[in-house]
């Protein structure tokens, strides 16, 4: 009898709807995610049988992919639009989309970037910042259980997908992909599981870090201000953050043996502070031959609009080319 319960609570937690996309639908369904649940979306462009093709991409910052509703300054990457133009084109969308949500709302609506931040910052690159006491609070307060994003990912994402549609995950069919801190998320879980993914996108990548007072300070800017520009304006990065992040990288760059890996930024807000850092990225890279595509937009502010405006190329290049 029990046994017959749990499969009744967990059908009944799942939920489709696809009313409002341009194409395709939602499965909707939460995870265990520490002490809380945590929504998951899994996207079907088009409606199609699985198999051994179908390519699985996971996504941070789910809630701002889709609905401009869902998300906290009512912008949205409208990322079914850019599907429904591959569609057009003669694309095939043999594509699942995994959205999982950030942890920026937490306990109802309250908008908590600090706890974004300390989710999708790079743990293993603590090590590196230079200052004895930043690096002790970033090991004491970001690198905890509570905000292991990456394990979240690994050990109860993927295995969920693995089951739900009975194939396994792995270089060939799955990437991940996200834009600022998610995009620096995107990058560190790739590196720090080289065999899962086969390719990365990173838009906007905020190599830069943040100051631990803007940090303590980002929950009342983000529900002062109801635009994300003037916001994360106040961000001016932090050089010791960003350089333990480079080095990072490049002393772990020989793992990331990814299929196709992207970056990209604007020139405009916060896009504007990362030109020199992505460039020091683009450099390693280079010396160590790892292939990948980079992209500056020019006039493109950090925003989800402008995220999603890139978002069909950047299929493009990492699915069909």
């Amino acid at each position: 009898m029990k046994f017959k319960n749990f499969f009744i609570i967990f059908f009944i937690s799942i939920n489709s709807y696809g009313d409002d996309l341009s194409i395709g639908f939602i499965e909707e369904t939460y995870l265990k995610s520490g002490s809380n649940e945590r929504r998951i979306q899994i996207y079907y462009p088009v409606k199609t049988d699985i198999n051994s093709e179908t390519k699985f991409i996971i996504m941070n910052d789910g809630e701002e992919l889709f609905f401009e509703k869902d998300s906290w300054n009512g912008q949205s990457w409208n990322i079914d639009d850019s599907f429904k133009d591959l569609k057009k084109e003669g694309r095939d969308l043999n594509v699942i989309v995994i959205a999982i949500d950030s942890a920026k709302r937490y306990r109802g609506n309250l908008i908590d970037e600090t706890r974004r931040y300390a989710e999708y910052f790079p743990k293993e690159s603590i090590k590196y910042i230079n200052e004895n006491v930043k690096r002790s609070i970033y090991s004491n307060f970001i690198d905890t259980q509570k905000f292991d994003y990456q394990s979240f990912i690994i050990k109860e994402v993927i295995p969920y997908i693995e089951k739900k549609f009975n194939l396994k995950l792995k270089k060939s069919n799955l990437g991940i992909i996200g834009a600022s801190m998610g995009g620096l998320a995107a990058l560190n879980i790739a590196i720090e599981n080289p065999e899962t993914f086969g390719f990365v996108g990173s838009l906007s990548t905020h190599w830069v870090g943040i100051k631990i007072t803007e940090y303590l300070t980002l929950p009342f800017k983000m529900n002062m201000s109801g635009n994300q520009s003037t916001t994360e304006a106040l961000i001016y990065g932090d050089e010791a953050t960003t350089g333990a992040i480079r080095s990072y990288v490049e002393d772990n760059i020989k793992v990331l043996l990814l299929d196709k890996l992207y970056f990209d930024h604007g020139t405009v807000g916060l896009d504007s502070l990362y030109k020199n850092p992505q460039e020091n990225i683009n450099k390693i890279l280079n010396n160590n031959d790892v292939k990948f595509k980079m992209e500056v937009h020019l006039d493109h502010d950090h925003e989800p609009k402008f995220f999603g405006e890139r978002f069909k190329s950047i299929l493009e290049y990492l699915l069909y080319d």
